[in-house]
């Protein structure tokens, strides 16, 4: 069974609605999708697809905004729990992987935002910003400083550190393709490869980490 087809079989028809229109839209698009199509795939009427919804676009947002309030959850506990930073980085990296391997059809969403855009993107996350996703009592911007200071890295350069993780993560789930077809470096086994990304993303990250510590140390004697 495909990971975002879970809530299709065993969930409320709100769940089972966002599970299939998060299929659709990663199918067909914003344009492409089909209201009836995804009322189909939940099993139930276009009028309780209304009724919980309204409109295709604001159910369009409801299927980015609960996909990034678990990413954002996660990511956010483990930035802010206590112990080693080192700890914390691999828990990151993990909750990302997680994250794409479980919701295929959101990388595949994000990506044709990338195409068309991205309009309907800025104005899901200027609502995700407004209602500040991140659990109470830390915002976005705390987790940035916090990591910040314990690294003594800018908030540039914390931000740079984030979106390399994102970045290296999502591409894990390109970058077979790319391979066989730029270099012909077949990918076998996804799931072995996936295991290899996690722990390469993770020994890059710590390199990183281990780096900014080491330049502290030096910089404060």
């Amino acid at each position: 069974m495909k990971p975002s087809s879970i809530a299709e079989a065993t969930g409320s028809a709100e769940e089972r609605i966002l599970a299939a229109a998060a299929e659709e839209f990663a199918s067909n698009g914003f344009f492409g999708a089909r209201t009836q199509a995804i009322a189909d795939s939940a099993k139930v009427n276009k009028a309780m697809l209304h009724y919980y919804f309204r409109t295709k676009e604001n159910l369009y947002g409801q299927v980015i905004s609960v996909a990034f309030q678990k990413i954002l959850a996660r990511v956010a506990q483990a930035w802010m729990e206590p112990g080693p930073i080192e700890k914390r980085v691999e828990k990151i990296v993990d909750s990302y992987m997680d994250h794409y391997e479980r919701n295929p059809d959101f990388l595949r969403i994000i990506l044709r935002e990338v195409v068309d855009g991205g309009e309907r993107f800025r104005r899901i996350f200027k609502e995700i910003q407004r209602k500040e996703l991140a659990p109470e009592p830390f915002s976005a911007l705390d987790m940035i400083d916090r990591v910040s200071e314990e690294l003594h890295l800018s908030r540039s350069d914390v931000v740079h550190f984030v979106v390399n993780l994102v970045g290296m993560s999502a591409f894990s789930f390109i970058s077979p393709l790319l391979l066989e077809t730029l270099v012909h470096f077949h990918v076998p086994d996804f799931q072995a490869y996936l295991k290899d990304r996690r722990a390469a993303i993770k020994a890059m990250a710590l390199s990183h980490v281990k780096a900014a510590i080491a330049g502290s140390k030096r910089s404060e004697q």
